[in-house]
């Protein structure tokens, strides 16, 4: 059987992640010395580490066994380009070691997110800080910057990767002469449980801008955009209005439902 060196491997994996994760900047580095099989790699925000360990566990010839202190031969092959000829071995790869780095804005990011579960409150920087729940997420107990970086890896940044690749699917359906899902329109309304919400957008359509000028934010677990505050509250028709009236200037076909006013007594 052939075996891959792991400069090559590196290569493989460089194009692999280049063409899974469009956008992103990776730095994947072969070790040296005694770290010679080994790889590392490194990326701010993104895919999570699950995701890119997806494409590096396949590309591993061995792994360390730490209840027996010895390296485990896989039974992994791959196949890499060398001097223009494609060649399929075994990689000569001990392990790889995935990174994923936080950006200052996804942190600054989190900080809004966790001055919203507090009531406005500004985030401290430091002391620790009591468990909360954050968009759905429940934060642990922490020191205030490993919550900050909890928040921004478990809320902050799925939310971007997401839109991200809805953005990447939009783009590939508009090269391919597709209708896109959601293409009829958007529809905005209120209601007392999810106040007032913007459905039917999608990433790349431009109205993510407008919502955005207007106050509004993404809800990743129901996928629709909310005025944050407007829950349990009368609907603002003014307010609605101007939204709608914004959205329809981008070009945009939108339905409004428009609760009728509360009669006064």
């Amino acid at each position: 059987m052939d075996y891959i060196d792991t400069k090559h491997v590196a290569a493989e994996l460089r194009n692999r992640l280049k063409a899974s994760f469009p956008g992103v900047k990776f730095s994947v580095r072969k070790g040296t010395g005694t770290a010679s099989a080994w790889i590392s790699v490194h990326w701010t925000d993104g895919p999570d580490t699950a995701d890119v360990e997806e494409l590096t566990r396949p590309m591993q010839g061995a792994q360390f066994n730490g209840m027996e202190d010895r390296y485990e031969s896989t039974d992994n092959t791959v196949t890499v380009t060398v001097k223009g000829r494609k060649v399929t071995g075994k990689p000569l790869v001990d392990g790889i070691n995935p990174h994923r780095d936080v950006s200052d804005d996804a942190l600054k990011a989190a900080a809004v997110l966790w001055s919203e579960a507090h009531d406005g409150a500004e985030p401290p920087t430091s002391g620790m800080l009591a468990a909360c729940v954050v968009d759905g997420h429940v934060i642990q107990e922490n020191w205030a910057p490993q919550q900050m970086w909890q928040i921004a890896s478990d809320v902050v940044l799925p939310q971007r990767w997401a839109a991200a690749k809805e953005q990447t699917t939009a783009q590939a359906a508009r090269t391919a002469g597709t209708p896109q899902e959601g293409a009829e329109g958007l529809t905005l309304t209120h209601t007392d449980e999810d106040g007032t919400t913007v459905t039917g957008t999608r990433v790349g359509d431009g109205a993510a801008d407008v919502l955005k000028a207007h106050g509004f934010k993404w809800h990743r677990k129901n996928q629709y955009w909310y005025a944050p505050g407007s829950r349990d509250q009368q609907a603002d028709n003014e307010f609605m209005a101007a939204v709608a009236a914004d959205l329809r200037a981008a070009d945009l076909s939108v339905t409004t439902a428009v609760p009728e006013p509360t009669p006064t007594a």
